[in-house]
């Protein structure tokens, strides 16, 4: 699960945007808690909700007292009433118990959210403590569903070294894979997540874990009969790129999908992750064989052109020239494809939403935004 802490704002035009969702078919109210007086009213409107959220917020300076969140069941979907009561839990964990707050269910993604509007000034004029407030939004989130994320990443890191790989920077995309971010210091590869070391592996560990992954030609013709076959009925153009920055290595994991990918990993157990020197575009891939647990080298498989090629319409039909050009072993270097990237980037078949604060939540734009993964 995720949580998402907004920039605070000065109105409390989430109130509206919500009940606009509400109004719409999209979302529900869940609930409205400590908002005492209103609660006699017969028919209340989004307006006294406002106006009782200014009014509390104007015993303070502070000028943006507007708290809004959202809490996501990304991983494992979650009913409305369980986001609910996951959300009343954090919110008492957070500080906000007392404090009048109102909590959307929004129906209109593949993936159930709900939305929280609050203040942060409390009825005394004091402003809520949000010192840390990202990395203390998620460890109270964790408490709230029972996670230790210190033994959670201990047991992700065990179940990672019994996989077979060849590199060290296999390992780190298999942790990527995991939702870790890596970092060297002091001869230990640090793993992080949501902002806190969770795990330490002493690079002598590491490097004694490293063997040459040969795969049987049975398994390797396999692997390639089964790429081409998927790609016959699947677009493998990558529609979708995130770029994150590994601390200390030369290469950049990136976050691509395409349906060639969602299939593959679905069908196949087959996970494929991206990396690149440039900003531009990938230039290598590894693919991590979750059935046999080996990591290897995309390029032996299918050459990674084959990944940002540009859009087609049509799907893509292979003969057996084609198949046998895609066979030979080709690798792309960071020169070639920075500059195909240069051709290609605007060919991208990039995901679009009509939900401007659902777009922020989801990935799709507003980097700025505070985000945190749970």
């Amino acid at each position: 699960m995720r949580v998402h802490i907004f920039n605070s704002q000065s109105s409390f035009r989430a109130v509206l945007y919500n009940i606009s969702k509400v109004s719409n078919d999209r979302a529900e109210l869940m609930c409205a808690k400590n908002f005492h007086a209103i609660g006699l009213f017969k028919n209340i409107k989004p307006q006294d909700y406002i106006d009782y959220l200014l009014c509390q917020s104007a015993a303070s300076r502070i000028s943006k007292p507007q708290f809004h969140v959202v809490i996501d069941s990304r991983s494992q979907q979650k009913s409305k009433w369980e986001l609910t009561q996951i959300a009343q839990e954090w919110l008492q964990k957070m500080g906000y118990g007392l404090q009048p707050y109102l909590i959307f269910f929004h129906k209109d993604t593949s993936i159930n959210h709900i939305h929280i509007v609050s203040t942060r000034v409390n009825r005394d004029g004091k402003v809520i403590n949000d010192a840390f407030e990202g990395l203390n939004a998620l460890d109270q989130l964790n408490i709230v569903l029972g996670i230790d994320s210190k033994k959670q990443a201990q047991q992700n890191l065990r179940h990672a070294l019994n996989y077979k790989f060849s590199s060290r920077m296999e390992f780190v995309m298999l942790l990527y894979a995991m939702q870790y971010i890596c970092k060297l210091k002091n001869n230990n590869l640090l793993l992080i997540r949501h902002g806190r070391v969770q795990a330490t592996l002493p690079l002598e560990s590491l490097y004694s874990r490293i063997s040459h992954v040969e795969l049987l030609p049975q398994r390797l013709q396999e692997l390639q009969d089964i790429f081409f076959k998927s790609i016959k009925h699947h677009q493998a153009s990558i529609r979708k790129t995130n770029y994150f920055k590994y601390l200390n290595f030369s290469s950049y994991p990136v976050k691509c999908t395409s349906d060639l990918i969602t299939h593959l990993h679905k069908q196949y157990g087959l996970q494929l992750v991206f990396h690149s020197r440039n900003r531009i575009l990938p230039t290598d891939y590894c693919i991590i064989d979750h059935i046999n647990k080996t990591i290897l080298d995309g390029k032996y498989i299918m050459p990674i052109a084959e990944f940002i090629r540009p859009v087609s319409n049509n799907n893509t039909d292979l003969n057996v020239e084609k198949k046998e050009e895609l066979t030979q072993k080709i690798e792309l270097n960071a020169t070639e494809a920075e500059s195909i990237g240069a051709l290609l980037i605007s060919n991208f078949n990039m995901e679009i939403a009509d939900d401007m604060d659902d777009q922020a939540v989801f990935g799709r734009k507003n980097r700025e935004k505070k985000k945190f993964k749970q």
